[in-house]
């Protein structure tokens, strides 16, 4: 596919460089395989993740946009209750670590001033349900907060430490009496995209 030269540059830009080859293989990194729903959700619950709702992107093209944006994996965006970008990071040079500090403080989120001309409703609109391929559509209810976090099976043990723990932050936020909406969205690469294994692209770790 067209994209996937760029894919592959972005990732590697995205996952290799503050890691070292031996630490990629002990935290379970592999290179990517073609995924569907029933291999992701096995996978999650593996994991203790909440598996009642996996999203994933519409196709190569809506990938490509994903890497476009330069967002990390595992990472997280936040959103506040107007639906407006608000970046958890205080310095460009903050790393996902820095999300479940933000988690901490989720009921200020609301007081942050928000990203200028970022808002939810564009990242949403090239992700799909996972397990029927059909347009995911957020309901109409409010919320204090948003969380849209990316993730990737090839990860590995990633996953575990950081997705899990963001999603029990969350839970707790909420019996505490936040009202947060958190998204999970899967980065694999998808069977029903009509692809090949020869055309995913091989990682150098």
């Amino acid at each position: 596919m067209k994209y996937f030269a760029f894919l592959l540059l972005s990732a590697l830009l995205t996952l290799a460089p503050s890691c070292t080859y031996i630490l990629l293989k002990m935290e379970g990194v592999k290179q990517p395989k073609l995924e569907n729903y029933q291999s992701l959700s096995k996978y999650l619950s593996s994991r203790g993740i909440d598996t009642s709702e996996i999203l994933c992107f519409k196709d190569t093209a809506a990938l490509h946009t994903f890497y476009k944006s330069d967002i990390g994996m595992p990472d997280a965006q936040f959103f506040n209750k107007d639906k407006k970008f608000v970046d958890y990071r205080q310095s460009i040079n903050d790393c996902n670590g820095m999300v479940s500090v933000f988690l901490g403080n989720i009921d200020s989120i609301n007081l942050e001033t928000p990203v200028e001309g970022e808002i939810l409703d564009p990242y949403l609109n090239n992700l799909v349900l996972e397990k029927t391929g059909q347009k995911f559509i957020l309901e109409n209810q409010s919320y204090d907060a948003y969380m849209v976090v990316y993730w990737a099976k090839y990860l590995g043990k990633v996953n575990k430490r950081k997705v899990y723990d963001w999603q029990e932050l969350a839970k707790k936020a909420n019996q505490n009496g936040e009202k947060i909406r958190m998204i999970l969205v899967s980065v694999d690469y998808q069977e029903f995209w009509g692809i090949t294994k020869d055309q995913i692209p091989k990682f150098d770790y």
